[in-house]
């Protein structure tokens, strides 16, 4: 609940959250699950400090809401899941019948379908693209699967994760990070082919530096000796930033990262 983030991060006025997938819809960031059956659960996690902000002041004020977006578009278009407050954070789920009453409800843009229905819709995919399939990022064009009538898309304009019911195969590359299979965190600044990019050159030069430092006698190398192999099997760190929405100082951007300026397209089957 996107709402959520605008009052929480100034319930200096008054009380709020920011957007959640898999079958608890338990997430440790954001995330909206897009599910089968076209309804939409998002699961918003805030920071939330007991000692100053009341919990059920922010429960009230989630009803509230609630409730008049139901009087206004139909009982049971958002209903609320979970509330929970503890360790200095605030989990948020709800349920929305539809892409479009999330979309109405938390004002950002959303869109879920098949390929063909959404450039119906007058969605263009222009951008750049790459295929994820298998975890394999490697650049592609749209006209790579914009006539695949199997395919389904998410189409946003938010800062959150996204999970999908299914198996991403491509994504727009602006502002996108890969997670899994099934998810995509969508950050503004981040780019999938340059993030990529910077991984494998830092795999090549971390290769490269460790072939070139030689022992002064090559017949002291052992079992024990670092191989190319091991080199290329190092775990990567997590380059993901991490954004803090308990500075005060930054409140105004904190709120306006809730929202890009871009589309993002996930394809998935």
């Amino acid at each position: 609940m996107k709402k959520f983030g605008h009052v929480l991060l100034s319930l200096l006025l008054c009380i709020g959250l920011l957007t959640g997938c898999g079958t608890s819809f338990k997430a440790d960031e954001s995330t909206v699950f897009v599910l089968k059956n076209g309804r939409i659960v998002s699961t918003d996690v805030e920071d939330f400090d007991e000692k100053t902000y009341d919990k059920d002041g922010l429960t009230q004020y989630v009803k509230q809401e609630i409730r008049a977006y139901n009087d206004k578009n139909g009982k049971g278009s958002v209903a609320l899941k979970k509330l929970e407050v503890g360790d200095k954070k605030a989990t948020l789920t709800i349920s929305y019948k539809t892409a479009e009453d999330y979309a109405k409800f938390n004002d950002i843009e959303l869109y879920t379908g098949s390929i063909a229905e959404a450039l119906a819709h007058g969605y263009t995919f222009e951008g750049d693209f790459a295929s994820v399939s298998g975890g394999k990022i490697t650049p592609c064009k749209s006209s790579d699967f914009t006539e695949n009538s199997g395919y389904q898309v998410v189409i946003i304009r938010g800062n959150t994760n996204v999970k999908v019911k299914g198996k991403i195969q491509y994504v727009s590359t602006v502002n996108t990070r890969y997670v899994d299979e099934q998810t995509i965190a969508i950050r503004e600044g981040t780019s999938l082919l340059l993030n990529q990019d910077a991984d494998n050159t830092e795999k090549v030069t971390e290769t490269q530096d460790t072939k070139n430092v030689m022992p002064e006698d090559s017949s002291q190398m052992t079992e024990e000796s670092v191989s190319e192999e091991d080199l290329l099997n190092i775990p990567e760190e997590s380059t993901e930033v991490e954004f803090n929405f308990d500075e005060a100082d930054k409140e105004n951007e904190d709120s306006a990262s809730e929202f890009s300026q871009v589309y993002t397209y996930i394809i998935y089957q």
